[in-house]
C-alpha cells in the first residue's frame, strides 16, 4: 500500500503537467487567413458599415 502511495505521488503529477502541456500545444497551433477569406472578411465588414 505505502508503495503504490509513492508511485501515485509521483505518476499524478507527471501526469497532469504533461496534459496541461498538451493542451497548451494544442492551443499553440494557429492558421492564418488564405488572402480569399481575408477579401471575404474585409468585404462582409465593409457592409455591415
Amino acid at each position: 500500500m505505502n508503495i503504490a502511495k509513492k508511485i501515485m505521488s509521483w505518476v499524478i503529477p507527471v501526469f497532469l503537467i504533461a496534459a496541461l502541456l498538451v493542451t497548451m500545444n494544442i492551443f499553440k497551433r494557429t492558421e492564418t487567413l488564405t488572402p480569399v477569406e481575408q477579401k471575404k472578411i474585409e468585404q462582409y465588414t465593409a457592409v455591415e458599415k
